[in-house]
């Protein structure tokens, strides 16, 4: 006789001897002796299932299909509506405001009359400037007054002096021809002498009459330095009068540009200061149905951007609604916060239905490349690189190119387009290497400038699951694991 073992497809025979009877411990540990060596051949029978079939398997890869369509590379940022024209509107004077004509979003004329600043003190230094100035023109005529008179005394000295000179010539006459006489003695000496002493005092005479003319002259001069003086103090006051004045048409407060009041600063009775620079009392937008975003571009996006980029932006008061507009400027000023740089780009914006209110926040997207109908691939299709070893069954590129292994990198020459590997996959599941010239990227999806790939190529994207060599798409599993767990690369 003998005993069977089966285990799984193994059947052992274990002889039986014949023997002394034995005692009823002996036979129990026999039969446990029996029962751990059944397990055991069981547990050797399956690791040696789990090395034959669970490592014989293949990668499973997931992939897309190349087709064609557009590839829009775009930017994103930040920024803040305003109006195109804004106009600050300050009071140039100080004083108490008495009157305020508009409010919040009236619209205005230029040169409306929107506030009043308290006049009283305004016009009453107009009044003492013109005053002063009455002051300063009668002084004016009195000046001019005394250059009459004073010319009036160079002429009266001068013909003083003219007939001080003709006596002095009848003198020095009278004088010579009694010399001539009083040799033959008809003239005595004493009226020699009285001729001479009246020649003497003619010559005194004159000279007097020159004195007269200087001093004469000296007044006029004073006289007309006067008329000078106050015909400058005349200016001073006019152009006190004309302060005053501007100061008192200061205080209307007149609208500079059409527009629409966003902003109302001050109310009635209420004091303001412009001592050192003038307050703002009321804000102005031009015309609210063309605006500009200010936005805040990465430095690192800058330079894709250019004049005339198409922008689109959406705005959180109406989330559905798509807004465009066009780049105007990109100032050069950078803006630096928590080490980040910023450069700010202008975005002109149409406004027709006045959704958009200044101070909003815009969601900027600006498209800085853009190709339609390109033949593309997914960028995970880029990304993708196979473990490739013998049991892959990944194929070398034509040509006689070796297979690229894990860990490469693609390559792109000097001024030229970037290069990247992609793997075509076949109906067998089996990879292709092939090199393509890429050209622009939307993030999702890259255009193909050349290479062999054309639409309807599946190229892989990712490894996701095993399958069994003999054909069996499940993943091979360890039987001694429970529930059968799956066994091999994991």
């Amino acid at each position: 006789m003998s005993n069977v073992l089966s285990i799984g497809t193994t059947t052992m025979t274990i002889p039986e001897h014949t023997a002394l009877p034995e005692s009823a411990e002996t036979h129990a540990r026999r039969k446990r002796i029996l029962k751990l060596s059944g397990l055991a051949l069981v547990v050797a029978a399956g690791l040696v299932g789990w090395r034959l079939f669970g490592r014989n398997e293949t990668p499973v890869y997931s992939h897309s299909a190349v087709g064609r369509g557009d590839v829009v590379k775009t930017i994103s940022a930040t920024g803040k509506l305003q109006a195109v024209v804004t106009v600050e509107v300050g009071s140039q004077v100080s004083g108490r405001i008495s009157e305020i004509h508009v409010d919040f979003n009236s619209r205005v004329k230029k040169g409306q009359i929107i506030a009043r600043v308290d006049p009283s003190l305004f016009q009453a230094q107009l009044d003492q400037a013109r005053a002063n100035l009455a002051n300063a023109q009668a002084r004016l005529q009195t000046a001019e007054t005394a250059v009459g008179n004073a010319q009036a005394n160079v002429s009266s000295a001068q013909a003083n002096r003219e007939k001080m000179r003709v006596a002095r010539t009848d003198a020095e006459s009278a004088w010579r021809r009694m010399n001539e006489v009083a040799t033959t003695g008809a003239v005595s000496a004493r009226e020699v002498e009285a001729a001479q002493a009246t020649g003497a005092q003619a010559d005194a005479q004159l000279q007097q009459a020159d004195a007269q003319i200087e001093q004469a002259d000296a007044q006029l001069q004073s006289a007309r330095s006067q008329v000078n003086e106050t015909r400058a103090q005349v200016k001073q006051m006019t152009a006190a009068v004309d302060l005053a004045a501007t100061n008192l048409s200061y205080s209307i407060i007149r609208a500079p540009i059409d527009g629409v009041v966003i902003a109302r600063n001050v109310d009635v009775g209420q004091t303001v200061a412009a001592s050192l620079q003038a307050p703002v009392l009321f804000l102005i937008a031009n015309d609210l149905t063309q605006m500009r975003v200010l936005a805040d571009i990465d430095e690192a996006d800058v330079g894709q951007l250019g004049d005339d980029s198409k922008v689109s932006f959406t705005v959180d008061a109406y989330p559905n609604d798509i807004f465009r507009g066009s780049v105007s400027q990109i100032r050069l000023a950078p803006q630096t916060t928590q080490n980040v740089v910023t450069y700010t780009a202008v975005i002109d914006v149409s406004n027709p239905e006045l959704k958009l209110r200044p101070g909003m926040t815009a969601n900027v997207t600006a498209i800085v490349a853009e190709k339609r109908d390109v033949l593309r691939v997914p960028n995970a299709a880029l990304r993708f690189r196979p473990n490739l070893g013998a049991e892959t069954g990944a194929t070398p590129a034509r040509g006689g190119a070796g297979v690229e292994r894990r860990g490469s990198r693609d390559r792109t020459a000097p001024g030229g387009p970037p290069s990247h590997t992609v793997w075509k996959v076949n109906e067998k599941g089996e990879l292709r290497p092939v090199q393509i010239t890429t050209g622009v990227t939307d993030g999702v999806n890259t255009e193909v400038v050349s290479g062999d790939l054309q639409p309807g190529d599946l190229v892989a994207t990712g490894e996701n699951t095993t399958r069994a060599a003999g054909g069996a798409n499940q993943p091979a599993r360890n039987p001694m694991l429970p529930m059968g767990g799956r066994g091999g690369r994991r």
